[in-house]
């Protein structure tokens, strides 16, 4: 709804980041929301026992939609995470990986304020969602 892109960055890529990740969106970036919509790809960390439990578990107030197998073009994120390479880290040095992780940070805040930028993820509904009273 917000057209914008959330970000937790952490040391690695499993299937316990990624529920911190979904936890971190519940309960505090979109707390106040009734209902939260996720794209999801096929990544082998969405689809683990104990991510289908929590999705489950909190199906009240998380819906999943799955991209199509082997269909990244449809993936928008896809081309976010390319033009963030090109334009926040690709040839540049980083000193630290807090350096690396200041500048993806400050990318996607970036793009966040500007609300006509082309890689802006806008979906567009028939209905606003109701926030949580």
């Amino acid at each position: 709804m917000t057209g914008e892109v959330t970000a937790l960055i952490t040391q690695r890529k499993r299937s316990a980041e990624f529920l911190e990740f979904l936890r971190w969106l519940l309960d505090d970036i979109y707390a106040d929301y009734a209902r939260l919509y996720l794209f999801l790809d096929n990544c082998s960390i969405h689809h683990t026992r104990a991510v289908e439990a929590f999705i489950a578990e909190n199906r009240h107030r998380l819906t999943v939609i799955w991209n199509a197998t082997y269909a990244p073009n449809l993936n928008l994120i896809e081309r976010f995470w390319g033009h963030l390479k090109r334009s926040a880290i690709h040839n540049y040095y980083f000193k630290t990986v807090e350096n690396l992780e200041d500048a993806i940070l400050k990318a996607v805040n970036s793009l966040n304020k500007n609300k006509n930028h082309p890689f802006r993820l806008h979906l567009k509904t028939v209905q606003s969602l109701p926030r949580a009273a």
